[in-house]
């Protein structure tokens, strides 16, 4: 497993964030010029501030999004190579099973997929997942306002808890 993977994807968030700070002090400093063919030109000050700020919101959802997505196919990935390299295919029956499994884990669930770690990878950290997943797919199918996810998160704690998750069951395969 390769934690790398969502930290360079949370690097790019902490660059977007920042390219948000820039912009929003060229606004409060009133450098208008740097304005010039952007979607800010012409605007009124308070209206790009408020624009700004939902901005900064829908970039966090989208960045959970992106980690969780990268974290995803990284597990599909880290589980198939470990099918491959410790399977001993001693006889047809253990051949063909591993190859159905192998062709069918784009179709497995993320949840099955984390439970299927139980053994390496502790409860609690296997929680704090699924809640990201949750909030993950709310995000992903429209924010249903009637159900809610268990809890909210953000980008820095999203790639804290999948790096994580992924160093401790790295460290124990």
């Amino acid at each position: 497993m390769n934690e790398q993977m969502v930290s360079d994807v949370f690097s790019v968030y902490e660059a977007l964030k920042d390219s948000i700070k820039v912009t929003r002090r060229s606004i409060n400093k009133d450098f208008f010029e740097l304005h010039n063919r952007t979607i800010f030109l012409g605007e009124k000050k308070d209206l790009i501030l408020e624009k700004m700020i939902d901005v900064e919101n829908e970039l966090e959802d989208i960045m959970i999004l992106s980690l969780f997505a990268t974290f995803e196919r990284e597990l599909r990935s880290s589980i198939q190579d470990i099918l491959e390299s410790n399977t001993n295919k001693i006889n047809p029956t253990v051949e063909r099973l591993s190859k159905l499994t192998l062709e069918s884990i784009e179709r497995w669930t993320v949840s099955d997929m984390i439970d299927a770690l139980k053994d390496i990878v502790s409860d609690n950290l296997r929680g704090k997942v699924k809640q990201i997943y949750e909030y993950r797919n709310w995000v992903a199918h429209g924010r249903n306002q009637n159900k809610l996810p268990s809890s909210k998160t953000d980008p820095k704690t999203t790639s804290i808890t999948l790096v994580d998750f992924i160093l401790q069951a790295k460290a124990a395969i």
